[in-house]
């Protein structure tokens, strides 16, 4: 049994109204684009989005905020989130593309990885300057005129575009590491290992003392840093972490509460439920009734 369900290209097109033409690759421009997502849901895909006007507010993780344009917004593969309506129009052009799709040509499997802005541990905005836009409106602007042509090499050119496109996300991503080096600068390398390995195992493990015992630290220390970190516990993490996969679970009606229970490793269905209620103010049934 499947754990946690994601939207595949062919579910997001259909999410957008949009034909799956393109395989693993899919394109929805400002003319399409609206949002509302309103449920934490995960894609197998990467996904930049180019907010043009207005806002959206987006959940990422365990990280809520509302993204303000002009920027730009970055999500790995599997990362939880959410799309919340700050605005009724706002303009984004919005790419989902698999690992897949964009190594087709290339010779190294890692290529992607080297790239932190699409990496859990952080924040997925970044902030555009007025060159910034221009430099990214040419981009999107020449993916939308080759997918529109029908040309007889469409996907090659796009993975062109793409590659074009990380390495300016890239750019802007550093300049603005350098013109902002506070807290990125002094991320404890405990924090990133602590959410790496939460990410692997908050499905199985649910106590801070696997995962003290993993990264080769004390609980009181490991939760020490992390509070100091990011203003939670490591406790508050794997707990918050857990609600967001529940609510994932419980989106699939395939899946009855004691088999969500079994599946985030519960001991019954019981404790479950008191763990969603004290962490959401409602059991896991009144939720999954409330869903749309």
């Amino acid at each position: 049994m499947k754990a946690i369900s994601t939207y595949n290209i062919s579910k997001l097109s259909g999410i957008f109204s949009q034909a799956d033409s393109h395989g693993d690759f899919l394109f929805i421009g400002e003319e399409d684009y609206t949002p509302s997502i309103e449920e934490p849901f995960r894609t197998d895909t990467y996904a930049i989005a180019f907010l043009k006007q207005g806002q959206i507010g987006v959940t990422a993780g365990l990280t809520t905020g509302v993204v303000t344009a002009p920027s730009l917004l970055t999500i790995g593969p599997y990362v939880i989130r959410s799309i919340h309506k700050v605005e009724n129009a706002p303009r984004v052009d919005l790419i989902f593309f698999k690992e897949s799709f964009f190594l087709e040509n290339q010779s190294n499997i890692y290529y992607l990885l080297k790239y932190g802005f699409f990496e859990n541990e952080d924040s997925h905005v970044l902030p555009l300057s007025e060159e910034n836009v221009q430099r990214f409106s040419a981009i999107y602007d020449l993916l939308r005129a080759t997918i529109r042509e029908g040309h007889p090499h469409t996907n090659d050119i796009i993975r062109s575009y793409l590659n074009i496109l990380l390495c300016e996300t890239d750019a802007a991503a550093a300049r603005l590491k350098e013109s902002q080096p506070g807290p990125s600068a002094s991320t404890h390398p405990l924090l990133v290992n602590f959410k790496h390995l939460l990410s692997k195992e908050v499905l199985q493990q649910h106590s801070v003392r696997f995962y003290a015992s993993h990264l080769n630290v004390t609980p009181k220390y490991l939760s020490e840093v992390i509070k100091e970190q990011t203003g939670r516990t490591a406790g508050e993490w794997i707990d918050q972490t857990l609600v967001l996969e529940a609510k994932v679970l419980l989106q699939r009606k395939d899946l009855t509460i004691s088999q969500i229970s079994d599946l985030l490793h519960f001991s019954d269905q019981s404790v479950f439920g008191k763990f969603f209620k004290v962490n959401t103010g409602m059991s896991p049934l009144t939720y999954r009734n409330a869903l749309t």
